[in-house]
């Protein structure tokens, strides 16, 4: 367990500061104290399972997300605008539509492409 809370401490601070939040804030969250969190983040405690769920769903990522190795800020910066983009396709059946279609196209079609929607779109 100790290298999951060395692997998820690192992670919680990196999710926790992306998301613009505070170790209070964090902690407000969980309903636990300051201290804890901040001992988390430092690896002076440990984090059952159950405790690293709950941080996951606070965070808004995975617990897959949470236990990536090696993960860096723009790792994690990367991997939460790819979660937005799969959710902008999947809320827009017409985007993924536009790029199934282009999927195997030449960039400078592609590219004449996006030049007509500019177009339609000033219309």
């Amino acid at each position: 367990m100790d290298g999951i809370n060395n692997i998820a401490r690192n992670n919680i601070k990196i999710y926790r500061k992306m998301r613009k939040m505070t170790q209070k804030e964090l902690a407000e969250a969980l309903a636990v104290t300051h201290s804890s969190v901040s001992a988390w983040e430092i690896g002076k405690n440990s984090i059952d399972l159950e405790r690293l769920n709950e941080i996951c769903e606070v965070l808004s990522i995975t617990l897959a997300e949470l236990l990536s190795e090696d993960l860096s800020t723009e790792a994690a910066e990367q991997n939460e605008e790819n979660k937005q983009l799969v959710d902008y396709i999947n809320r827009r059946p017409e985007v993924k539509t536009l790029l199934d279609v282009t999927n195997d196209s030449r960039s400078s079609d592609i590219m004449v492409a996006v030049k007509v929607l500019e177009a339609l779109k000033r219309r």
